[in-house]
């Protein structure tokens, strides 16, 4: 199996590729951080979501985690992700909606070159960096998400809640939207 290791392979690659092959694409994945640090943006309170590339076909975005930063419960509008770890490690927990209730299904430890996939089908998940140090996500969505659905812990519903990008495209430009 020929593996890629670098940003610019993955999105010729994706540009090139059929959407029905993207998840074998995604298995093939092998990419260091370093490979990544044109788009890394940090903020002090949170995680960052930085767009590396958007087309109607695919959403590539690199999430940047600091210590204790976690995603609600969601999930991705009926879309199909596949979240890479590429630095560090994120708990991914899943859940499935019993009644009014939702319940923890399992608990995967993400660490450097593990690649997990998620559908609305399966349920919801949620990310957490547990960890002291920061970490690296590369999320690929087929088709863009604008707005997906997550979970209010303090009123036990679901609300709809539109997505933004902390940079779009590089650390250097500013955050707008397409």
């Amino acid at each position: 199996m020929h593996f890629i290791t670098t940003l610019d392979e993955l999105l010729q690659v994706l540009d090139q590729t059929e959407t029905s092959d993207f998840p074998k694409v995604m298995k093939s994945l092998r990419l260091h951080a370093s490979e990544l640090k044109a788009y890394q943006s940090w903020k002090p309170i949170g995680y960052s979501r930085n767009c590396i590339k958007r087309t109607p076909r695919f959403e590539l975005v690199l999430l940047c985690w600091n210590a204790g930063d976690a995603t609600p419960i969601h999930d991705h509008d009926g879309q199909k992700c596949w979240v890479y770890q590429v630095k560090g490690s994120i708990n991914e927990k899943r859940y499935q909606k019993e009644g009014n209730h939702i319940i923890e299904t399992s608990c995967n430890p993400l660490h450097p070159g593990k690649l997990t996939y998620m559908d609305d089908r399966m349920g919801y998940h949620s990310l957490a960096n547990d960890n002291s140090n920061k970490a690296m996500t590369l999320h690929f969505y087929m088709a863009p998400i604008d707005s997906c659905g997550y979970y209010c812990e303090e009123e036990k519903i679901f609300k709809r809640k539109t997505l933004a990008y902390d940079t779009f495209l590089s650390e250097k430009e500013p955050a707008n939207q397409p």
